[in-house]
């Protein structure tokens, strides 16, 4: 059922306070126990001016409890049967403890205590203050009522923004520790290069040296400029490496190749040990692709299949890999559904972790629900031109 705006409960509730109050106080005027003055016109109009300023009660609490102490203040005055105006009091009282901010309450706890003062001293004149005194029990439970839905709603929204804000921790730091991991990464690629330009340019050299002609000026410039080729890559390396160590807390990894899409089967392999088949339709991409963006899409793959292993329930997935003009494309798409007790969530950390990667090295990933009710992931790559020196 769909619940019922504000105003639309609040004429209800008015409307409500209103009828009750005249069924109250026309029960009461039959039975004349206490010998009150009978209803009339006027204890009708004073019921239903009562009840008006509930119309108000969220947009002023403290306001609507006065409008209801300073309309009930002449009816009780005028002996009409007393507990009529209790449906509208509690309301009221309710209202001015769960709608008035913190600074306020102690305001409205006030002129809560001023509402019972009157029907008190009404009743005392008319003899029956043991009634005034159980209404005034009645004002108190509402507006203690209120103030526990208050304190109730207050730690519920308390408790939301910290588990919000915990969440929002988490994400951030699996974000910065998968970022540590793609500089590492890099740093591999870039380490695995840099050693081996190091050694050919030091082996050419020595060859150079070990040449008859070795005195010739070219031949001389050419072994000059190759051993600083070799000592750059050296010192390059060395900083990549503290680089390295750094980010990992001075534990420095061994440099080492990184993974790559030419051990895309490796992937394979691991899918099928946990019984998921994967298909791999490749079509149109060089025959070299850089190596950050192939560390990257093997990285991107590794965390799909993954993902698929563990929240899915298909049996097979699909791994595309095409070249549209200079972009790598790439999906991976299972036909699902989703395992009934999967832990993922709708912003999971995987899905942030591969989006880091692809931002990476300027591209994009595009995640979600595929049309067979299974999860498909895209991803866009660039792929930056490659100029050859001509021989």
């Amino acid at each position: 059922m769909t619940a019922l705006r504000p105003p639309v409960a609040d004429w209800l509730l008015a409307a409500g306070s209103f009828v009750l109050g005249i069924v109250v106080a026309v029960t009461l005027d039959s039975v004349d126990m206490d010998h009150e003055r009978s209803v009339d016109l006027w204890a009708i109009a004073l019921l239903g001016a009562m009840s008006v300023p509930l119309l108000a009660r969220r947009r002023w609490p403290i306001l609507a409890l006065l409008a209801v102490l300073a309309v009930s203040t002449p009816y009780h005055l005028l002996d009409y049967p007393h507990e009529a105006t209790m449906p509208a009091s509690l309301v009221a009282a309710f209202t001015a403890a769960r709608y008035s901010e913190a600074p306020r309450r102690a305001v409205a706890a006030l002129v809560a205590a001023t509402a019972v003062i009157v029907p008190v001293g009404a009743d005392e004149a008319s003899g029956a203050p043991g009634d005034a005194l159980l209404g005034a029990g009645w004002l108190f439970m509402a507006f203690f009522a209120g103030l526990a839905v208050r304190f109730h709603q207050d730690w519920k929204a308390a408790v939301t923004a910290r588990l919000e804000q915990e969440r929002a921790d988490e994400v951030e730091r699996r974000v910065a520790e998968e970022r540590v991991l793609i500089a590492a990464e890099l740093h591999d690629v870039l380490a695995h290069g840099l050693a081996v330009a190091n050694v050919q340019a030091s082996v050419a050299a020595h060859l150079i040296d070990q040449l008859p002609g070795r005195g010739d000026a070219s031949l001389q410039e050419l072994s000059s400029t190759l051993h600083d080729l070799s000592d750059t890559s050296r010192a390059t390396l060395h900083e990549l490496r503290a680089v390295l160590d750094v980010l990992h807390g001075g534990e420095a990894e061994p440099t080492e190749p990184a993974p790559h899409l030419g051990e895309l089967q490796r992937l394979v392999e691991m899918a099928e040990a946990a019984d998921v088949r994967v298909d791999v339709e490749v079509g149109g991409l060089p025959d070299e692709l850089p190596s950050t963006v192939s560390v990257v899409a093997y990285r991107i793959i590794q965390e799909s299949l993954t993902n698929i292993i563990r929240h899915s329930t298909a049996k097979h997935a699909t791994v595309r890999l095409d070249q549209d003009g200079h972009r790598l494309r790439i999906a991976v798409v299972d036909p699902g559904p989703a395992r009934p007790d999967s832990t993922v969530t709708p912003a999971g950390f995987g899905i942030a972790g591969m989006t880091g990667r692809a931002q990476a090295v300027g591209g994009e990933l595009s995640a979600g629900p595929g049309e067979s009710g299974g999860f498909e992931v895209w991803v866009s790559l660039p792929l930056p031109e490659i100029r050859r020196v001509p021989s």
